[in-house]
């Protein structure tokens, strides 16, 4: 039996490792398929849902609900919205770019995830609103953020091609997919939400809207070998150091 050179070893052992590395953190209970928010932060009015919410999951049986309720029994009555200021500090946003907005209030959820360059980043969303679009005082909209960025997803002027929503709510975009790749590696604060706008000033935001979320995954480009590929990396190794010896 053939003895690896310490050479071969250490070449094998800084390629299992760099593979390893690639293996990095994505999202967890991306679809949220433990039925609560196990591995998530939340603020706000948030929960997991069923299709009983009257909007079928994209993946699976859950999905999260994120809304903003001022009717009574629309929500969980004990769940309080979180005013702007503290949402943003919530998400890590830094400055005022939820308050800019005339934000008053709303609910987000987060998580912390790990990405390589070139990875692809998705997740699927439905944005419902009872607010009437021609009122643009009150114009809610939903949102999610990579770290410092924010990024709009839609707002109750967006269009609603499912009208009615079959929802507690009057009107829904309907499940759509969002893809974005990851430009620099590192850690990243996820964060997705809904927030109540009042660019009155008076604080009389009284319409519900909600954001759902589901079948959030993060594609890896470099991933670890199979099993059977790292044998055959070994034994190619082994025999071609073996072959060395001989000659």
């Amino acid at each position: 039996m053939f003895k690896l050179p310490t050479l071969t070893l250490i070449t094998v052992a800084s390629l299992l490792a760099s593979n390893l590395e690639a293996s990095h953190a994505a999202v967890v209970n991306g679809s949220f398929e433990t039925g609560n928010f196990s591995d998530w932060n939340t603020s706000g009015q948030t929960s997991v849902e069923t299709s009983s919410f009257q909007v079928t999951p994209v993946n699976g049986s859950y999905q999260a609900a994120l809304q903003t309720c001022f009717f009574i029994g629309a929500c969980d009555d004990n769940q309080p919205l979180t005013n702007a200021s503290n949402l943003q500090s919530f998400l890590s946003l830094s400055g005022n770019q939820l308050s800019n907005l005339f934000v008053t209030e709303g609910s987000a959820i987060k998580q912390t995830i790990t990405a390589n360059a070139g990875d692809v980043f998705s997740f699927s969303w439905n944005f419902l609103t009872d607010e009437d679009a021609a009122d643009v005082d009150y114009n809610d909209f939903a949102f999610f953020t990579l770290n410092n960025t924010l990024y709009s997803l839609a707002d109750t002027q967006s269009s609603f091609p499912v009208n009615p929503s079959f929802s507690h709510l009057t009107k829904e975009t309907g499940y759509q997919t969002y893809t974005i790749t990851i430009s620099v590696s590192g850690d990243y604060i996820l964060g997705f939400g809904v927030v109540d706008v009042d660019k009155t000033g008076g604080g009389n935001a009284t319409g519900n809207s909600a954001l759902l979320v589901d079948n959030i995954k993060l594609n890896n480009i470099a991933k670890v070998p199979e099993p059977d590929t790292l044998f055959g990396l070994l034994l190619t190794l082994g025999l071609a150091s073996k072959c060395k010896r001989q000659n």
